[in-house]
This record gives structure tokens, sequence and C-alpha cells, in this order.
């Protein structure tokens, strides 16, 4: 098992505001502004439709037609049976079988299920539990040959805080726990982090909500750092189990889309952390590539390979609540 602990208390992090060298303005289109859309813990989309996770009607994922906004399916209970998620806490679609990943944190297992369009439905296909294990698992991916990353506390060694494991047929292939920061009390808003994985399974982007630091990782057979960006500091108190923002904190990524080619952010990059309309991509060298200026705020956003130069979103506002929108990026 390869085993990463190392940390960077012998280095001092340098911030630098980023430099994007290439800056528009983005008008969305509306999709639909009267569906009924709850708080979004992830999207995806396909060739016909959009897929939110978000509990509406005792459901936890809901499907949009992408072009119409007219509501395509739903499905997943909320609940304990076989087949039905607690809290879901992270989503993923697998290109290749069609397959949609939900993680329900409260009962620490991976359902999978499969859309089926004349039902109008999501069909139960398996369930991974993590249980049985010693540690806590926070967020768990599906990698493949029956791997899956996981954020969380897997190991023999659950002494202080862990990042990620490896996790394949009961066993930790690799660990990686290193945290890009010298003062280790401020390692949690790492925890909090948004993450997003490629659709070809072998890179993940972190990006901190509290300051502004982004980590891309290569994933294979084990899970490699390939570079970090530091562009605001973490001003930020740990107390009573929670963070707390201070007068002094920049707020960073609220939302991350990986697509094989590029990675997508919603990057507030200011004191009020309501400022959601700034979209800013990112190669997987971490270069800064296009910063995009919307007319409308974006509380979550998604990409797919079939549309390029468009993404799809969740906007947010007083009047409307949470609506469905895209942009054309050229």
């Amino acid at each position: 098992m390869v085993v990463s602990f190392l940390s960077c208390q012998n280095k001092r992090e340098i911030y630098e505001a980023p430099d994007f060298p290439i800056e528009k303005r983005l008008t969305s289109h509306i999709i639909t502004d009267s569906a009924l859309i709850a708080y979004s813990y992830g999207m995806c989309v396909d060739d016909q439709n959009i897929y939110i996770l978000s509990l509406v009607d005792n459901n936890w994922i809901q499907a949009y037609d992408k072009q119409t906004g007219m509501l395509a399916g739903s499905g997943v209970r909320q609940g304990q049976g076989p087949g039905e998620v607690v809290m879901g806490i992270s989503f993923y679609f697998d290109r290749e079988s069609h397959l949609f990943n939900v993680y329900d944190q409260s009962q620490m297992r991976m359902n999978t299920y499969r859309f089926d369009r004349e039902k109008q439905s999501f069909l139960f296909v398996d369930s991974k539990s993590f249980s049985d294990y010693k540690g806590v698992v926070r967020r768990a991916w599906p990698l493949e040959k029956e791997a899956y990353l996981i954020d969380g506390q897997l190991g023999k060694d659950t002494v202080g805080l862990k990042r990620f494991q490896l996790f394949s047929k009961g066993d930790i292939l690799s660990e990686y726990n290193r945290f890009p920061v010298s003062e280790t009390e401020k390692n949690p808003v790492f925890i909090t982090a948004s993450a997003s994985l490629s659709p070809d399974k072998r890179k993940m982007a972190v990006g901190t909500l509290f300051g502004g630091i982004l980590e891309f990782f290569q994933l294979s057979d084990d899970i490699n750092i390939s570079s970090t960006r530091y562009f605001y500091p973490l001003e930020v108190n740990f107390s009573g189990g929670s963070l707390l923002p201070t007068d002094q904190t920049v707020y960073g990524f609220s939302a991350l889309c990986a697509t094989d080619d590029l990675l997508y952010s919603v990057l507030i990059a200011d004191k009020d952390p309501n400022q959601f309309n700034k979209i800013c991509s990112f190669d997987w060298k971490g270069n800064e590539i296009a910063k995009y200026q919307t007319d409308c705020l974006v509380f979550n956003l998604c990409a797919s390979d079939t549309d390029t130069n468009r993404l799809y979103a969740i906007a947010i506002s007083q009047e409307k609540g949470f609506y469905l929108v895209r942009f054309d990026l050229e």
C-alpha cells in the first residue's frame, strides 16, 4: 500500500490572485424557471437530460429535458430501505455505463441507478456499503475495476485527520493525507472543499470555499498531487467543530465541474460569499484559461462531452429561487 503523509511544514505558501488570459461576459439562457428545485448536492448532463441530486417530494434525483426544461423523471426515495437514500452527498454519472452513483453519507453506502426513460424513473442496480470497515467515509466516487476513491478516514491508522484513500475489494491500495498548508489547525477547511472527478476517472480537483486553494490530482494505482495553486489565504477560525469566517476571509470555490480536458469552477473571489457570478476554467496542469462574468448567480454547474463549449447550471435569485440555465462559451 502506498501512503503519503508528508506535510508542507517547511514550505511557506505564496498566494497570488489568478490571472486569466481570457475574460468574457456570459449571457444566461433560461431553460426553465418554473421547476421545483431544492438545494443541489450535484448535477450532471447527458445527451438528453439534466440530472440533479436534490431532495424534492421525497425523491433524491430529478431529470429535466435540457432543451425544454420539462420534468423527464424523478426517483430514488428518501429512506433506509434497499435502493433508498437518507442523505445524498455526492453524485457521479458514468458516461460509459450510463449509470448514476449516489453516496449516502448517513448510511455510508454508494447506490447505483439506471434511468428508465420510458418509466421516467430511476431503477436501483446495486449498492456498496462501507459501514463494515473501520473509519468514516465522508464522500465516495466509483473508479475502474471495482475500485473507489474515498474522502474519509479508512485504514488502520485513524489518528488525526485523513484525506483520500483508494479502496478496492476490502483493501486500502493507497492513501493521500497531505494538506497544502503549514498551519495544521486549518486542515478542516479541506474536508468541506468542493471536489470533482473527471469523466475518465483519472483526475480529480479539489477547491476550498474558505480562501482559495485549488489542488489537482492524478489517479491510477495511487493518488498523486500534480499541481497546487494558492490564490487566497485561508483566513478562517475553527471553533466548536465549525469553520468560522473572519472579516478578512476571501471566499473561493463554491462549485467545481470536471471534464477530461478542463476544470470549470464557480470562483467567488470576494469577501461577500454571495458573489456567485464568475465561472472560471483551468487546464489539468492548474493553469488559468478563462474567466466568464455571468449575468446571474450560479449555484452549481455541469458540462458534457457532447455539448462542447456549453455549460448547464442551476442559477439562483430572490425572485425565481433555483432555476435552470445554459451558457454558450463561444
